[in-house]
């Protein structure tokens, strides 16, 4: 085949050792030659042949991905060449979350930089098959839980999807793969009570101290504790209190309309808010001009909103010094309120009615094993009542 037969440039690159058609398919909106590349590396057995010889088998093997580019020029699909995985999911995290609680930005950039970017980043998207994306899950189920798969799998077959609808990618890999079963994640657990007490003294003199006493000894969900504003705690009240009218989730709103809920607040809460309150004023007067003021309870260095990786970070710090490790999650404050309120005695229907759960059934299906002593106690008391020897026949 001579050079007038094709209708694109063919020439070989000696830095790539490859051999490379240059494809012309048209012109841009703003009247620029669109041109896009692919390239070939010839076998070895090929590569001390002649110049013509090399140049002919050059276009056998660049013949389909020639015909894939005009193609998708067809379809108005503008794939750029050096267009990555990467790229796709740094523009999903960027216009594709609006709207997007903080936690659930950092935690999808979480996942692109850990699981996604490092390993399958590199990829061209257009150069990415099935076959990557079952390789790549396949070794994440080898160190992650099934959930956290399941999300992460979630972020790129979104993030492709973005990029199809852009018209930047023929068709969503991603969404073509099952997604694995991981390794067994670890179950929320509770602090005992003895472990909790080490807590609260361990939160003296701690920066997220006061965070710390308040989401244990109320149940307050993380991101409502985060949107606790100052106008809604009451610590002169009869009793004091507080009401959950906010979160930090889509919209402000609490996760349901059982969740907006008053609050009477323990002893301990009342006076560790209250040293809060003087050392916020004082952090204020420190912070002058740099300080913004949203009436948020608790806040940065600054007055603007905690961010969930923040609270966990001061959380372990306090738990490293109680002596109870430093793997517990903020959410586990949540679960050993109910645990303390269960071991004593407290009904499942008002331990529903604090932690701001729709119906009793929620309670006892997601914290099953933190109410275990109350359903113990039901069937001692039932032994109680109608005894434990078997009814005669």
């Amino acid at each position: 085949m001579s050079k007038e037969d094709l209708d694109y440039s063919l020439y070989f690159d000696a830095s790539k050792n490859a051999w490379v058609a240059a494809v012309s398919l048209g012109f841009d909106g703003a009247g620029r030659r669109v041109r896009r590349k692919v390239s070939a590396v010839l076998p070895r057995k090929w590569q001390d042949r002649p110049v013509d010889d090399q140049r002919a088998q050059a276009v056998k093997l660049l013949a389909p991905k020639v015909k894939k580019l005009r193609e998708e020029a067809e379809k108005g699909i503008k794939t750029k060449a050096n267009y990555r995985v990467s790229d796709a999911v740094e523009d999903f995290l960027a216009h594709g979350l609006k709207g997007r609680s903080l936690g659930t930005i950092t935690h999808a950039r979480s996942m692109a930089e850990n699981q996604i970017k490092p390993k399958i980043g590199n990829y061209r998207l257009k150069d990415l098959r099935a076959e990557h994306v079952d390789l790549w899950l396949d070794e994440l189920a080898e160190i992650l839980a099934t959930k956290t798969i399941v999300q992460v799998h979630n972020l790129l077959t979104r993030a492709i999807r973005m990029a199809e609808k852009r018209e930047l990618v023929g068709r969503n890999v991603s969404a073509l793969c099952e997604t694995p079963h991981g390794q067994q994640g670890r179950p929320s657990t509770s602090l005992t009570l003895d472990q909790a007490v080490m807590l609260l003294r361990a939160c003296e003199g701690e920066k997220f101290g006061a965070y710390v006493i308040t989401a244990l000894l109320t149940g307050i969900r993380p991101e409502e504790a985060r949107k606790l504003l100052w106008e809604v705690v009451d610590l002169k009240g009869k009793p004091p209190s507080i009401s959950v009218l906010r979160a930090d989730r889509v919209g402000g709103d609490t996760k349901t309309k059982k969740s907006r809920r008053a609050l009477a607040l323990p002893a301990i809460v009342v006076e560790e808010l209250k040293r809060h309150k003087v050392r916020q004023n004082a952090q204020r007067l420190a912070a002058g001009e740099a300080w913004q003021e949203h009436g948020l309870v608790f806040t940065r260095d600054d007055g603007t909103m905690l961010d969930p990786m923040r609270v966990l970070r001061g959380l372990r710090v306090i738990t490293k010094k109680a002596g109870i490790g430093n793997r517990w999650k903020v959410r586990e404050l949540r679960h050993s309120f109910v645990s303390i309120l269960s071991d004593g005695d407290v009904s499942v229907e008002r331990i529903a009615d604090l932690v701001g759960h729709s119906t009793p059934n929620t309670t006892q299906t997601v914290y099953r094993h933190q109410i275990r002593p109350v359903i113990v106690h039901g069937a001692e008391t039932m032994d109680a009542v109608f005894g434990t020897d078997k009814p005669t026949e």
